[in-house]
């Protein structure tokens, strides 16, 4: 897992306008009220007198029951105000902010996908599997690169794993549509699946980095159409030489396809000889396998870039509102009595 280090925190309001707003508001609805109550007062006619109402307003529960009903009116008035108040300051969305530095896992990995004619049928459960492959890492950067006669690079190493997501979606529908869309530039070259140069491709798209791990996850029918530069054999000493282990999955490692069993054994040979492993497609072990001989290289936690978090803190205004409405129930209920 990832840790972080939160450099430092503050709380600020998201939407500061909100409070002059507001302001100008209640001070609207407060001048009509006013303006309200002096024309009801001026419509109201002369008032009809009352003799000897001082005897009524001078015995003791006639002044019990009016300080009872004035001390209602003050808590009815306080529950309001306070209701109004925690609005106001909720609206203004009061936020922790934080600056947080990452610890990201030095290992780079290059998801490297056959796109080819023979492949069609499984790109959708290859870019499956690919997802899964990505939520099972955390910190690590990942690329896809997609090849067919040439090789094109579909997003470069990145940690941002909601745009990987989002790519992985996004080649999904391309597939869904059938309308070539995923082909654009990889049909430069006279062949189709030239593995060795998509694979010699994909060995050449990481950093000049020594100190990270790297790995590419090649996933291929080996169904090899047409005069490659690189051979298969020669693609994977590229990938030796740069100290890159290659993970293989080959979708056509099936019974039913006899007549490929001669090109799964040597796919899985210059695979074994980068220090990866090969895995047919339907092999339940193939994720974790991967995910497991991934992270058990040796790679040392580096600084990732600072990110800002905000974290709403309406827990305390909440709360007062919640005290405000329940003295206006109460208040309220008082009074009708």
């Amino acid at each position: 897992m990832n840790s972080a280090v939160e450099m430092n925190s503050a709380v600020e309001m998201i939407f500061p306008w909100m409070l002059p707003a507001w302001l100008l508001v209640i001070a609207a609805a407060a001048a009509a009220f006013v303006l309200f109550r002096r024309r009801t007062r001026r419509n109201r006619g002369d008032s009809l007198p009352v003799a000897n109402a001082d005897r009524l307003t001078a015995l003791p529960a006639y002044r019990t029951a009016l300080a009872r009903y004035r001390i209602l009116l003050a808590i009815l008035a306080a529950g309001g105000v306070l209701v109004l108040a925690a609005s106001v300051l909720l609206t203004a969305r009061f936020a922790s902010v934080a600056f947080v530095q990452p610890d990201l896992r030095n290992r780079d990995i290059v998801l490297c996908l056959d796109i080819s004619g023979s492949m069609i049928d499984y790109d959708e459960r290859v870019l499956d599997t690919f997802s899964e492959l990505a939520e099972e890492f955390t910190g690590e950067r990942i690329s896809l690169v997609v090849f067919n006669a040439s090789a094109v690079t579909y997003f470069p190493l990145t940690s941002d794993y909601d745009y990987i997501s989002a790519q992985f979606e996004r080649l999904n529908e391309d597939f869904a549509a059938e309308d070539g869309a995923y082909y654009r530039g990889t049909l430069i070259g006279d062949g189709s699946s030239l593995v060795g140069d998509g694979l010699a491709s994909c060995a050449l798209r990481f950093d000049d980095t020594p100190e990270r791990s790297q790995s590419i996850i090649l996933v291929t029918d080996n169904l090899i159409v047409g005069d490659p530069i690189f051979t298969l054999e020669q693609a994977g000493a590229l990938a030796r030489e740069r100290g890159i282990r290659v993970y293989g999955v080959n979708p056509g490692d099936t019974a039913a396809k006899d007549y490929l069993q001669e090109f799964a054994i040597a796919f899985r040979e210059v695979i074994e000889s980068s220090g990866g492993a090969y895995y047919p497609l339907d092999d339940p072990a193939a994720i974790p396998g991967i995910v497991q001989q991934i992270t058990a290289e040796e790679a040392l936690a580096i600084e990732g870039p600072l990110q800002v978090q905000r974290r709403d803190e309406p827990a305390v205004f909440v709360l007062l509102a919640g005290l405000g409405l329940a003295a206006l129930f109460v208040a309220a209920w008082r009074v009708r009595r």
